[in-house]
C-alpha cells in the first residue's frame, strides 16, 4: 500500500494559466499608461504657455502707457506685435538665437510663439478710440501657441489685461 501524500502545491498548468491571465490584464491596462503620459505632456505644455502669457502681461503692465511696446499708430485703434520669443535655443548652454535657420549643432526650435495686441478704449470699455485721440483704457491680449507637441493647435492660450491711464476719470 502506498502512503497517501498530503503535499499541496500548484501544477505547472495552473502557473501558466495564472501567468496568461495576468499578462492579458496588463495588456488591457497598457493604453491607460500611454494616455496618461500624453495627457501629462499636454498639461505641461499648456502650463508653460500660460506662464509665458502671464509673464508678458506683467512685463507690459509695468511700462508707461506711452511706451512704444504699448503704442498704437495714428489713425488706428489697435496694434499687433509679432513674436517676441527666440526662434532657437541651445539647452546645453541656455543660449537663444533669433536666427531664421538653425545656428548649428545642438540648437533646437523654440517650442512657443508669443504675440500680443493692444487696443484703445473709452471709459465704457466698449467704444474703441482711434489714436491720437485720448483714451481711458488699453486692452492688451497676449496669445501663446506651441509650435509642436502632443496637441499644438489645442494648447494655444490667450490672456488679456486692461491697463487704465492713471489720470483718467
Amino acid at each position: 500500500m502506498r502512503p497517501h501524500r498530503t503535499e499541496r502545491g500548484l501544477t505547472l498548468i495552473e502557473v501558466l494559466l495564472a501567468a496568461t491571465i495576468l499578462a492579458l490584464a496588463l495588456l488591457g491596462l497598457a493604453p491607460m499608461f500611454t494616455n496618461a503620459v500624453r495627457s501629462n505632456a499636454s498639461a505641461m505644455q499648456l502650463t508653460s504657455a500660460n506662464t509665458l502669457a502671464r509673464e508678458k502681461l506683467e512685463e507690459l503692465s509695468g511700462y508707461p502707457r506711452s511706451n512704444p511696446r504699448l503704442a498704437v499708430a495714428n489713425g488706428a485703434s489697435s496694434a499687433t506685435f509679432g513674436n517676441d520669443l527666440p526662434n532657437w535655443y541651445n539647452p546645453r548652454t541656455g543660449a537663444v538665437s533669433p536666427a531664421v535657420s538653425s545656428p548649428g549643432v545642438g540648437w533646437y526650435a523654440y517650442p512657443y510663439t508669443r504675440t500680443y495686441r493692444v487696443e484703445q478704449f473709452d471709459g465704457d470699455l466698449t467704444t474703441r478710440v482711434t489714436a491720437p485721440a485720448p483714451y481711458v483704457v488699453k486692452l492688451v491680449t497676449v496669445t501663446v501657441q506651441p509650435r509642436h507637441g502632443p496637441f499644438p493647435g489645442l494648447r494655444r492660450t490667450t490672456q488679456s489685461l486692461y491697463l487704465r491711464v492713471r489720470d483718467a476719470t
